[in-house]
């Protein structure tokens, strides 16, 4: 009775946010809109219609702007729908750029001051994984990293704020004792954080997510990571309801289903316990479950990419630690201790990234989609056996 009622009170929240938002066909030609939009290398994505979300995602071309934020009233000159998203082009009637705040400057004064004597390749791989800004990442790096599966790395995402929390959680574990007030300041630091880098889709739900667990360990001794997947989805839903739709929300939601519901009956094949195998393990059963997903939209199977993950991975999220340390030890002036280690890494980095891209079969085009209907049986029945072997030890 308590999760019907729950479940009702849902539903009446996401009925009212959704009556808060705006259809692409109220949006007519030659019409003036007041509109929020994030603007990136003259493309544009419109974020709030006269204070409203659009229930589709809306991009489009403006004339030459600085890359940044704006709001203000704009002329929808043409409005063209493909394959279920919106293309607009907009003419600027009048509009102001939104400035960044604090935290942000100060986070570029300090990136800038640690970047200085770096190669561009660095500052703009650097760039991507610790201000979430990827716009200088060349298009054949770009190219080459998608390809092996690492796309993720160079976006700010669940890694990133699992490593940030990582790092500070080993300071504040090392100085302070009381385990509340170390999750208290482990919530100051990663909203800190957050609000300093640039905002992206993948990075507000990880953010959420951390949020909504740490909240959790900070009441509750023990928390349910099914129950944070959960809320953390409702509460991205809530923010903005399109999200739903986003590729990069279902990617990151089903990697999360994966490892809490799936790897664990898969990591008991491994029962010698070995660390390797493992690892293996927890990289092919997400790479599995998002095959629909990666097939649907983008009709290409990671093959054979978890060979590069396999070695790539870790490499990366080393890079990263050492990086983000690099910056955080830049507010005393230090990073350059840093300095030839992060050099010797990119190095490295880059060279596992050329010779992987240059291996066939890594990434395999595929444009049916019974691929996507047999995941679709196969989940039923699995679900459907799981509930009757419940039911059997019930009785």
């Amino acid at each position: 009775m308590k999760k019907l009622f729950l479940l009702m009170i849902l539903l009446i929240i996401l009925m009212l946010r959704f009556s808060l938002s705006v259809r692409v066909t109220e949006i007519f030609q030659k019409e003036v809109y007041r509109m929020n939009l994030s603007l990136e290398d003259g493309r544009i994505k419109v974020l709030k219609i006269n204070n409203k979300y659009p229930l589709k995602n809306i991009y489009g071309k403006l004339g030459y702007k600085e890359n940044g934020k704006y709001e203000g009233y704009f002329l929808a000159k043409s409005i063209k729908e493909y394959e279920d998203t919106y293309f607009v082009e907009l003419e600027d009637i009048k509009s102001t750029k939104i400035e960044d705040n604090f935290l942000e400057k100060y986070l570029q004064t300090i990136f800038n001051r640690a970047e200085e004597d770096y190669s561009y390749g660095i500052k703009n791989i650097n760039r991507a994984i610790l201000l979430g800004d990827n716009t200088r990442i060349k298009k054949d790096l770009k190219d080459k990293i998608r390809y092996i599966g690492l796309s993720h790395i160079f976006a700010m995402s669940g890694l990133h704020i699992a490593l940030v929390i990582a790092i500070f959680y080993f300071i504040f574990k090392k100085t302070i004792k009381n385990k509340k007030l170390i999750e208290v300041l482990l919530l100051i630091s990663i909203t800190l954080y957050y609000v300093s880098v640039k905002e992206s889709p993948s990075f507000t739900r990880a953010y959420i997510m951390a949020i909504v667990y740490l909240l959790g360990k900070l009441f509750y001794e023990k928390v349910d990571l099914g129950k944070t997947l959960f809320i953390s989805a409702i509460v991205s839903i809530l923010i903005n309801p399109t999200v739903i739709f986003s590729v990069s929300f279902q990617l990151s939601y089903g990697a999360m289903i994966a490892i809490i519901y799936i790897f664990p009956y898969i990591r008991k094949i491994n029962y010698k316990k070995l660390k390797i195998l493992d690892y293996i393990l927890f990289t092919t059963t997400i790479q599995i479950f998002l095959m629909p997903i990666t097939v649907y939209y983008f009709n290409t199977i990671q093959f054979l990419s978890v060979i590069s993950n396999l070695i790539l991975l870790p490499l990366a999220s080393f890079y990263i630690t050492v990086n983000y340390i690099a910056l955080f030890l830049e507010n005393f002036y230090l990073s350059f201790l840093f300095k030839p280690i992060i050099e010797i890494l990119y190095k490295v980095l880059i060279y596992l990234i050329n010779f992987f891209s240059e291996l066939p079969y890594l990434s395999v085009e595929y444009e049916s989609k019974k691929l996507i209907y047999i995941y679709v049986v196969f989940l039923v029945i699995i679900v459907v056996y799981r509930n009757i072997k419940i039911k059997i030890r019930e009785l």
